[in-house]
């Protein structure tokens, strides 16, 4: 894990929600443009276009955003830690869209309600890669509701989840390579092989938060729509897409995908929820509320998982009939405590007394990213002070931080 304070993602949340992205200020997205128009020239003018030549292109974009994020990061260390901080803070915000993407999408919602079509279907062009011209309001719902339902996961849950894991330069990473999927990750005769690398590894960095996405938005009737969405997203051509999108049309209970224009041609897509009702401006409007649901609950996931201490002790220990499981925390100095749940069970095969202290071999080391999801509705016996003793079959797992 990266070292990554959990003030860093509340800095973030708190300057992306309250700033947005200023026109003109310097952006990760926009550098990474400007170093990808010169490469690929260079390299196309040189080589002929495909696979290898297109996983080049990506390796030397993404390569030289790293390299200039450690140069300045470099530089950030020479003057304070307050610098770093600020540094990498400032990446993890230019990662994350949320007020950007209520504002495109708020744009949309004020041109149908004054009941301007002709600007409604301008502004939505902005946001959608399909045909504009010919739309009613039905569609122009929709087709918002759908860019807003995807970009929740590019916008919000990605960056987040990538810095998480990564810190800073996983957010840095995120957004370069998000970026060049939407430059060059086309399926058209220039781009079909040579933005095949940039498409496919955009969609493996958004494989995870993609489903984390869908589960925040359908949270509230989880247990009724989730198979639903399960089934329904693996229809969609693309393995992240469906996800966001099926949840949403089951989050309004309404119904989205279906036929889409693109340069004249009829595209059909799965639809989600077929026994919805058409979108309506009114669901722009719930739509736009989904985005704070996903940002305050992303945000408190991966906050919270951030703040679980790194090196957590976890020993699992089998049941003995007619006894109870020993229990072991740390007390420091490399040493681990047992503390008696009833009676007397064994450890390293011979009896412990409470008290009786043995070296942290005992138990083993974990990542916070693994004690995270190692997390399980688990019971606090009273005069301990075990962090977490969760049941996994016939084995109790005991978790306590270490010194």
């Amino acid at each position: 894990m990266w070292l990554l304070s959990p003030s860093q993602i509340v800095a973030a949340l708190t300057v992306d929600l309250v700033v947005g992205d200023p026109h003109g200020w310097p952006h990760i997205a926009r550098f990474a443009g400007v170093l990808a128009a010169p490469y690929e020239r260079w390299l196309t003018r040189h080589f002929s276009r495909n696979l290898l030549l297109g996983l080049i292109f990506w390796i030397l974009v993404v390569g030289t955003m790293l390299a200039g994020y450690v140069i300045i990061r470099f530089i950030c260390s020479l003057i304070s830690p307050i610098a770093t901080y600020v540094f990498d803070t400032s990446i993890i915000y230019q990662a994350v869209a949320a007020r950007d993407l209520h504002k495109h999408a708020k744009t949309v919602l004020r041109a149908l309600v004054s009941g301007d079509l002709s600007m409604a279907r301008q502004q939505l062009s902005y946001i959608v890669g399909r045909d504009t011209l010919d739309l009613d309001a039905s569609e122009i719902s929709r087709a918002t509701i759908e860019s807003v339902a995807e970009s929740l996961v590019d916008g919000i849950v990605a960056p987040l989840f990538w810095a998480v894991v990564a810190g800073a330069p996983g957010a840095l990473v995120y957004r370069t390579a998000n970026t060049l999927d939407s430059i060059v990750g086309h399926r058209t005769p220039a781009y079909e092989k040579f933005g095949k690398a940039s498409a496919r590894i955009d969609d493996l960095l958004n494989w995870v938060p993609a489903r984390i996405c869908a589960l925040i938005i359908c949270s509230f009737r989880l247990p009724a729509n989730w198979p639903k969405v399960q089934r329904e997203a693996a229809t969609h051509a693309s393995p992240n897409a469906g996800w966001p999108e099926s949840a949403m049309a089951y989050a309004l209970g309404i119904r989205l995908g279906g036929t889409n224009f693109y340069g004249g041609e009829a595209v059909q897509g799965p639809i989600f929820n077929v026994s919805g009702r058409a979108a309506t401006i009114s669901d722009i409007k719930s739509s736009l509320s989904r985005i704070w649901l996903v940002v305050f609950a992303a945000g408190g996931l991966f906050i919270g998982l951030l703040s679980v201490p790194e090196g957590l002790t976890m020993v699992a220990r089998h049941e003995v009939p007619g006894k109870t499981t020993t229990m072991i925390r740390p007390v420091g100095n490399g040493m681990i405590i047992l503390a008696r749940l009833g009676q007397p069970s064994e450890a390293n095969g011979t009896p412990s007394p409470i008290g009786h202290t043995v070296p942290y071999g005992t138990g083993c080391s974990m990542p916070r990213f693994q004690a995270f999801h190692a997390w399980l509705p688990s019971i606090r016996p009273s005069g301990t002070q075990t962090t977490m003793l969760a049941r996994m079959g016939d084995c109790w797992i005991a978790m306590g931080h270490m010194p």
